[in-house]
Protein backbone atom coordinates (compact mmCIF):
# COMPACT_ATOMS: atom_id res chain seq x y z
CA UNK A 1 0.00 0.00 0.00
CA UNK A 2 2.91 2.60 0.70
CA UNK A 3 4.69 1.46 -2.24
CA UNK A 4 1.35 2.24 -4.63
CA UNK A 5 0.87 5.77 -2.62
CA UNK A 6 4.25 6.64 -3.18
CA UNK A 7 4.14 5.86 -7.36
CA UNK A 8 1.20 8.02 -7.26
CA UNK A 9 2.68 10.65 -5.39
CA UNK A 10 5.99 10.57 -7.38
CA UNK A 11 4.09 10.73 -10.74
CA UNK A 12 1.83 13.85 -9.26
CA UNK A 13 5.23 15.42 -8.83
CA UNK A 14 6.84 14.60 -11.80
CA UNK A 15 3.71 15.93 -13.70
CA UNK A 16 3.45 19.43 -12.27
CA UNK A 17 7.31 19.75 -12.19
CA UNK A 18 7.46 19.00 -16.22
CA UNK A 19 4.99 21.80 -16.40
CA UNK A 20 7.53 24.33 -14.52
CA UNK A 21 9.62 24.23 -17.19
CA UNK A 22 7.31 25.26 -20.26
CA UNK A 23 9.12 29.33 -20.47
CA UNK A 24 12.35 27.96 -20.13
CA UNK A 25 15.30 26.99 -17.36
CA UNK A 26 18.12 28.65 -16.55
CA UNK A 27 21.38 26.45 -17.17
CA UNK A 28 24.01 28.32 -16.62
CA UNK A 29 25.74 31.79 -15.79
CA UNK A 30 29.40 32.26 -16.63
CA UNK A 31 31.85 34.88 -16.29
CA UNK A 32 34.74 34.88 -18.45
CA UNK A 33 37.58 36.86 -16.91
CA UNK A 34 39.47 38.59 -20.54
CA UNK A 35 42.71 37.85 -19.21
CA UNK A 36 43.19 34.64 -18.38
CA UNK A 37 40.81 33.66 -21.91
CA UNK A 38 43.53 35.47 -23.45
CA UNK A 39 46.37 33.59 -21.40
CA UNK A 40 44.95 30.45 -22.76
CA UNK A 41 45.30 31.60 -26.06
CA UNK A 42 41.47 31.55 -26.65
CA UNK A 43 39.19 33.71 -28.75
CA UNK A 44 35.83 35.38 -27.21
CA UNK A 45 33.87 33.31 -29.64
CA UNK A 46 35.64 30.24 -28.61
CA UNK A 47 34.94 30.75 -24.97
CA UNK A 48 30.90 31.65 -25.97
CA UNK A 49 30.99 27.98 -27.95
CA UNK A 50 32.62 26.33 -25.26
CA UNK A 51 30.11 27.09 -22.11
CA UNK A 52 27.27 26.22 -25.17
CA UNK A 53 28.54 22.68 -26.09
CA UNK A 54 28.58 21.69 -22.51
CA UNK A 55 24.73 21.30 -23.21
CA UNK A 56 24.41 20.41 -26.57
CA UNK A 57 24.45 17.30 -28.52
CA UNK A 58 24.35 15.31 -32.00
CA UNK A 59 21.17 16.47 -32.62
CA UNK A 60 21.17 20.27 -32.55
CA UNK A 61 21.36 21.75 -36.66
CA UNK A 62 21.03 24.84 -36.82
CA UNK A 63 22.71 27.88 -35.23
CA UNK A 64 20.59 31.54 -35.07
CA UNK A 65 23.21 34.57 -34.11
CA UNK A 66 22.04 38.05 -33.21
CA UNK A 67 24.40 41.40 -34.26
CA UNK A 68 25.32 43.45 -30.98
CA UNK A 69 22.44 45.03 -29.44
CA UNK A 70 22.73 48.05 -26.58
CA UNK A 71 21.64 47.34 -23.39
CA UNK A 72 18.72 49.88 -21.81
CA UNK A 73 20.24 52.66 -19.60
CA UNK A 74 18.60 51.62 -17.03
CA UNK A 75 19.27 47.85 -16.97
CA UNK A 76 23.13 48.84 -17.87
CA UNK A 77 23.86 50.34 -14.09
CA UNK A 78 23.10 46.91 -12.10
CA UNK A 79 25.21 44.90 -15.27
CA UNK A 80 28.51 46.99 -15.67
CA UNK A 81 31.24 44.77 -14.86
CA UNK A 82 34.17 46.70 -16.30
CA UNK A 83 35.83 46.17 -19.57
CA UNK A 84 37.98 42.94 -18.70
CA UNK A 85 34.81 40.65 -18.23
CA UNK A 86 31.87 38.96 -20.50
CA UNK A 87 29.31 37.00 -18.88
CA UNK A 88 27.04 34.24 -21.25
CA UNK A 89 24.14 33.39 -19.31
CA UNK A 90 22.64 30.17 -20.81
CA UNK A 91 18.79 29.41 -21.14
CA UNK A 92 17.15 26.37 -22.47
CA UNK A 93 13.49 26.13 -23.63
CA UNK A 94 11.74 22.18 -23.38
CA UNK A 95 8.84 23.49 -24.85
CA UNK A 96 10.59 24.94 -28.28
CA UNK A 97 12.60 21.09 -28.94
CA UNK A 98 14.92 21.92 -26.13
CA UNK A 99 16.14 24.99 -27.98
CA UNK A 100 19.34 26.42 -26.32
CA UNK A 101 19.77 30.31 -25.96
CA UNK A 102 22.76 31.97 -24.85
CA UNK A 103 22.86 36.06 -24.50
CA UNK A 104 26.26 36.94 -24.06
CA UNK A 105 26.50 40.87 -22.04
CA UNK A 106 30.11 42.70 -22.43
CA UNK A 107 29.76 46.17 -21.25
CA UNK A 108 27.11 47.77 -22.47
CA UNK A 109 26.39 45.65 -25.10
CA UNK A 110 24.95 42.00 -25.24
CA UNK A 111 24.12 39.77 -27.74
CA UNK A 112 22.67 36.26 -28.91
CA UNK A 113 22.92 32.93 -30.20
CA UNK A 114 19.99 30.27 -30.15
CA UNK A 115 21.49 26.50 -30.98
CA UNK A 116 18.30 24.26 -32.73
CA UNK A 117 17.44 21.09 -33.49
CA UNK A 118 14.79 22.08 -36.15
CA UNK A 119 14.93 25.37 -37.97
CA UNK A 120 11.53 26.37 -37.03
CA UNK A 121 12.08 26.20 -32.98
CA UNK A 122 13.38 29.59 -33.49
CA UNK A 123 10.91 32.25 -33.57
CA UNK A 124 11.96 34.79 -35.31
CA UNK A 125 11.10 38.98 -35.00
CA UNK A 126 11.53 41.32 -38.01
CA UNK A 127 13.20 43.80 -35.54
CA UNK A 128 16.54 41.86 -34.67
CA UNK A 129 18.86 41.04 -37.68
CA UNK A 130 19.65 37.38 -37.23
CA UNK A 131 22.02 35.28 -39.05
CA UNK A 132 21.05 31.61 -39.48
CA UNK A 133 23.65 28.79 -39.44
CA UNK A 134 24.21 25.19 -40.55
CA UNK A 135 25.89 23.93 -37.15
CA UNK A 136 26.60 20.55 -35.98
CA UNK A 137 28.80 19.59 -32.54
CA UNK A 138 30.38 16.52 -34.37
CA UNK A 139 31.65 18.81 -37.43
CA UNK A 140 34.45 20.52 -37.39
CA UNK A 141 33.93 22.76 -40.59
CA UNK A 142 30.28 23.83 -39.97
CA UNK A 143 31.33 24.59 -35.74
CA UNK A 144 33.87 26.42 -36.81
CA UNK A 145 31.71 28.37 -39.16
CA UNK A 146 29.10 29.64 -36.40
CA UNK A 147 32.40 29.88 -34.13
CA UNK A 148 34.26 32.46 -36.59
CA UNK A 149 30.83 34.42 -37.50
CA UNK A 150 30.53 34.94 -33.82
CA UNK A 151 34.35 36.64 -33.96
CA UNK A 152 33.64 38.43 -36.66
CA UNK A 153 30.69 40.03 -36.43
CA UNK A 154 30.18 40.29 -32.26
CA UNK A 155 33.44 39.73 -30.87
CA UNK A 156 35.63 41.88 -32.05
CA UNK A 157 33.21 44.65 -33.24
CA UNK A 158 32.67 44.61 -29.32
CA UNK A 159 36.57 45.05 -28.48
CA UNK A 160 36.63 41.67 -26.82
CA UNK A 161 39.27 40.84 -28.57
CA UNK A 162 40.81 43.23 -31.25
CA UNK A 163 42.32 40.47 -33.84
CA UNK A 164 41.06 37.16 -35.19
CA UNK A 165 43.02 34.15 -34.48
CA UNK A 166 43.45 30.78 -36.24
CA UNK A 167 44.61 28.12 -35.11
Amino acid sequence: MKKNCFVIMLLTIAFSAHAQWNDGVLINVQEVTITKMQAARMTGAEAVMKVIEQYTDGRYRFAFVSNNYLIPAEQYKNMNKGKNHFTVVLAGYPAQNNLLYAQIFFDNSFFFVALTKNETDMKRSGDIQITKMNYEKGNAVRRNNVRDTIQRNNIIPLGIDTVERYY
